[in-house]
């Protein structure tokens, strides 16, 4: 099975932004080594009574028990809409805050032959002037037993990466929604049981795989997953066709309703590569709420879908398009009708307001709640030649009320085994939009995380 990318999908080397052994960028260890090597080999030449160099393959072995993980520092400043509705719910009276977040994740793995265990956890402490966090947990850890190269179980936490779109996922059925706006952020696992087989093969089908997974839901595990009492089990099916990675997704009645769809990826050219998702949901229930804060309450199908684009130019500057329509967003006008609502609830209080906070819950205070979106990345690799240096720039687009995101970066790993990031999220939207009701009229961040 071919190795894929952040997003999922499969892609040439030269596309990889995956993580090395410690965590750290990978393409930057790579670049580090190369000319750590190449240094060294210099030096060594230079001098006539220079040792021998020798490669030690003991160094690369699998180790028995492997520990790694970060420790990260993150200051933010907000500047805040007072006036606008979700703002009014999570930070009454509030027009700036300043954040600082301490973050340590651990991880260790215990290599056996036929089975590996392995844990992550993620500490996090945050202050600001509203609230004080102190949040511990389990990201993922269990058992994977592989009897056969064709053959594995898993048992325990795992954070199940379906889908190959880059922001969204409409076929990320059994795991949790990403952060549009930093699509890489560590996730936290479901508890679940799985199975998979894979099989290689001769001709236009090199590769076909089945897993399938059950992940139970109770009052003390996979709370937050939907409704306990259920097993919620779920399948997927894998062919690597004519070079084409194809998924065939499900996932059946319990905590959610019943899903299934598709995705595929790939590769058009040497340098651009193409990825879709189609799903479906069954009897997807629905909170409608009207400017007159009538609310009602629906049921029915629902198809949600990705086409996106990943491609590099010669310049080494990567570029990610994709469209995204949500087939259980809410139009313009229906989120207009929302707010409207919602603020007058608030002015009112009592009752009015407690019921304007639950409806944010129950749908319309999703990180994108509407219906198409569009989103737009570029990248560039060491610009003008300065080495280490990871310029972005990122836009979200609600096509239908033209609001907007926007978030520039800079990234620098110059420094073994350390990150430095800086980001400026900008949001703009007309009043009662998507955007313009967003809490953050602009979020800057800066983080230095240490990779082990």
């Amino acid at each position: 099975m071919r190795e894929h990318g952040a997003h999922g999908a499969p892609y040439m080397d030269r596309f990889d932004v995956g993580l090395g052994a410690h965590g750290a960028p990978y393409s930057n260890l790579v670049g580090c080594a190369v000319r750590t090597a190449l240094l060294a080999l210099a030096l060594i030449t230079t001098h006539a009574n220079a040792e021998e160099y020798s490669f030690d393959l003991s160094e690369i072995e699998k180790k028995t028990f492997e520990f790694s993980g970060y420790a990260e520092a993150k200051q933010e400043a907000l500047t805040l809409r007072p006036d606008s509705v979700l703002s009014r719910i999570n930070f009454p009276g509030r027009e700036h805050l300043d954040r600082g977040t301490a973050t340590l994740e651990l991880a260790g793995v215990w290599n056996l032959p036929q089975a590996v265990f392995n844990l992550r956890t993620h500490s996090e402490i945050a202050h600001d002037q509203s609230d004080s966090v102190d949040l511990h947990r389990i990201q993922e850890g269990g058992l994977h037993w592989a009897p056969s190269h064709e053959f594995s179980l898993d048992l325990g936490k795992r954070v199940q990466r379906w889908g190959k779109g880059y922001a969204w996922n409409p076929v990320g059925f059994v795991e949790r929604a990403k952060d549009p706006n930093d699509p890489q952020t560590s996730r936290e696992g479901f508890v679940m049981a799985g199975a998979e087989w894979v099989k290689s093969l001769a001709g236009p089908l090199t590769t076909i795989s089945v897993t399938t997974l059950v992940v139970p839901t109770h009052d003390d595990w996979n709370s937050d997953f939907g409704a306990p009492g259920h097993t919620n089990p779920a399948a997927k099916l894998y062919l690597l066709w004519h070079d084409t990675d194809i998924d065939v997704l499900w996932q059946g009645k319990g905590s959610r309703p019943a899903r299934f769809g598709f995705d595929f990826s790939r590769n058009l050219g040497e340098n651009l590569e193409l990825h879709g998702e189609w799903a479906r949901s069954l009897d997807q229930p629905r909170t409608e709420v009207d400017a007159l804060g009538a609310v009602t309450q629906s049921s029915g199908d629902a198809d949600s879908w990705l086409l996106g684009l990943r491609y590099l130019t010669e310049t080494e500057v990567t570029w990610i398009a994709e469209y995204y329509r949500n087939g259980t967003g809410y139009s313009a006008d229906q989120l207009e009708d929302f707010y409207r609502y919602a603020d007058a609830a608030l002015n009112a209080g009592g009752a009015a307001a407690i019921q304007a906070a639950s409806l944010t819950r129950s749908g319309y205070g999703r990180a994108n709640p509407g219906r198409d979106y569009a989103y737009l990345r570029a990248s560039i690799k060491d610009p003008f030649d300065v080495l280490y240096l990871t310029p972005a720039i990122s836009a979200i687009v609600n096509l239908d009320d033209g609001g907007f995101t926007l978030t520039p970066e800079l990234a620098y790993t110059g420094i073994t085994n350390l990150e430095l990031r800086g980001r400026l999220v900008y949001t703009h939207g007309d009043h009662y939009s998507e955007f313009g009701e967003k809490p953050n009229r602009r979020r800057f961040e800066v983080y230095a995380r240490w990779y082990f």
